[in-house]
């Protein structure tokens, strides 16, 4: 018992002494139960609309006041055109296009069934169901407070669309996520581990004999694991098509070189984290760190909608947010460079940034 007892202690005491692990262990929990439990909401509202109302009478500003009273939509923008409808919704700017045509109070009161249409973006199946079952009843309420039309038969011939995923198949939501969701676990955790063991190893120091200079050790270690982030992705987006017929509608090669740059700041994570790190337990905790997070707070699985404020600005700083945007975008709206440029230049400057501090800071400790 008492050489227990003297194990025991020793390893406390190992506990206690390690102090960057140990503040890890207990920080991260409490964190994560805190944004988790603010951002984990399933009831999605104040969907992101933009308008189109060519009618402009009073009617046509009542229906959309009886919309934005609901709390299920808010109008984020007014469009001069269709094409503005379309363009809003393929760069993620809005997720519900509202269209009320020129002469919609006319053809209503003179009993014309005027159309009314309400374009939802299907690629999240979750805010799309919300936007398709309660518009249903905000148009239903709004006529029968005018008056106009029995009950029985709708006074508006009102048509929800549903763009890009129809079916509301769940499988072309998720399975492109997975692709960044993959690169941004595996891809820093092996990096950051394979250097701290090899620091641990004492091979590092080993390099520094050798005429090779440190940013050169840091290229040639960060390439071939963009090799293995590349062929995770392709792996992965050729299965989903073969097996689960996800469409890719875009371009494979703007899809590529996205992945590309989207792996360059998932490599500057591992590197950061393995130039903290003094062991590869240290290594795989400040990786989780940042990579758990990601499956809840990037949009993932949850809507970024339903955070409230705070933890939807901090959901901005998550590499996989912008990344999920990008492949989502490509496989399923068939966007290209033109649309993704918000999401391209915040990748670009997290690139830049992780890598540039994590080699300065790499450089340092081997110095």
């Amino acid at each position: 018992m008492r050489c227990i007892l003297a194990v025991i202690r020793k390893e406390f005491q190992h506990i206690i002494r390690d102090n960057r692990t140990l503040m890890l262990v207990i920080f991260m929990p409490m964190l994560q139960l805190i944004i988790y439990g603010f951002a984990i909401n399933t009831d999605v509202k104040h969907l992101q609309t933009i308008l189109y109302d060519e009618d402009q009478t009073y009617l046509s500003r009542r229906l959309v006041t009886a919309f934005e009273q609901s709390a299920y939509f808010n109008i984020v923008d007014h469009a001069q055109s269709f094409k503005e409808i379309r363009i809003a919704i393929d760069r993620g700017n809005a997720k519900v296009g509202l269209h009320i045509p020129s002469n919609f109070t006319k053809d209503l009161l003179a009993g014309r069934h005027p159309e009314l249409q309400l374009l939802i973006d299907g690629t999240d199946s979750t805010p799309a169901n919300t936007a398709m079952n309660t518009s249903q009843t905000i148009v239903n309420a709004f006529l029968q407070n005018e008056g106009i039309g029995p009950i029985q038969e709708s006074a508006v011939n009102f048509k929800p669309r549903m763009w890009y995923n129809p079916d509301l198949k769940s499988s072309f939501f998720m399975i492109p996520g997975l692709v960044g969701l993959m690169i941004q676990f595996l891809i820093p955790m092996i990096t950051a581990s394979a250097i701290v063991q090899e620091k641990e190893r004492g091979n590092i120091e080993q390099l520094l004999v050798s005429p090779i200079k440190s940013y050169e050790i840091v290229i040639g270690k960060l390439i071939p694991y963009i090799a293995v982030g590349l062929l995770i992705a392709i792996t992965v987006l050729t299965s989903a098509h073969i097996l689960f017929h996800v469409p890719v509608r875009g371009q494979p090669v703007t899809l590529f070189i996205l992945t590309l740059l989207f792996l360059m700041v998932c490599l500057g994570i591992g590197l950061f984290a393995s130039t903290v790190a003094d062991n590869q337990q240290q290594a795989a905790h400040i990786v989780m760190f940042f990579a758990s997070p990601s499956i809840l707070l990037s949009g993932f699985i949850f809507p970024r909608e339903t955070m409230p404020w705070p933890i939807f600005f901090i959901s901005n700083f998550i590499p996989l947010t912008h990344y999920l945007k990008i492949v989502r975008g490509i496989t399923l709206k068939g966007l290209g460079f033109a649309d993704l440029w918000p999401q391209i230049f915040i990748l670009s400057f997290m690139a830049v940034s992780v890598i540039f501090l994590s080699v300065r800071k790499f450089h340092k400790r081997l110095a």
